[in-house]
């Protein structure tokens, strides 16, 4: 079974959708978790987007980094480039990915944009999360 790790700054709403997707498409391959370097409290905006597609994150919670670090991940796929510097070294020297999703969970987004906005990084992680599944770990057909 492969462990992936996915970090954000908060872990509140991007990489616990991301987590949401990345259990759903690596079932019975992959352990997924998700941390953050200064983790809050889930999005519940976040939450209602993927519950809207049918993934229940509602009882996700944002965890630090410090909780996780102790495992030995396969792969470690960072949502915001400006983690980039205060990575730490992981045991195993996992393969580190960097991919830059903006932080909208921190943004002032009017009440009709926002849920557009929420489903549409929705669908990005999802995309993403099929992808490198798809690449990386186990064929989706």
């Amino acid at each position: 079974m492969k462990k992936i790790l996915i970090l954000s700054m908060n872990n509140a709403c991007r990489s616990q959708m991301a987590e949401g997707w990345f259990s759903y498409y690596g079932k019975g391959e992959v352990e997924t978790f998700s941390a953050g370097f200064k983790p809050t409290f889930l999005d519940l905006h976040a939450a209602q987007s993927m519950m809207d597609a049918v993934i229940d994150i509602t009882k996700y919670r944002s965890k630090s980094l410090n909780d996780v670090i102790d495992n030995r991940f396969d792969y470690v796929i960072c949502l915001d480039n400006n983690i980039k510097d205060i990575l730490p070294e992981f045991k195993n020297s996992p393969t580190i990915l960097f991919y830059n999703f903006e932080d909208i969970s921190s943004k002032d987004i009017d009440d009709e944009d926002k849920r557009k906005v929420y489903d549409d990084l929705r669908d990005e992680l999802e995309n993403l999360a099929f992808d490198f599944i798809h690449a990386n770990i186990k064929a989706l057909y």
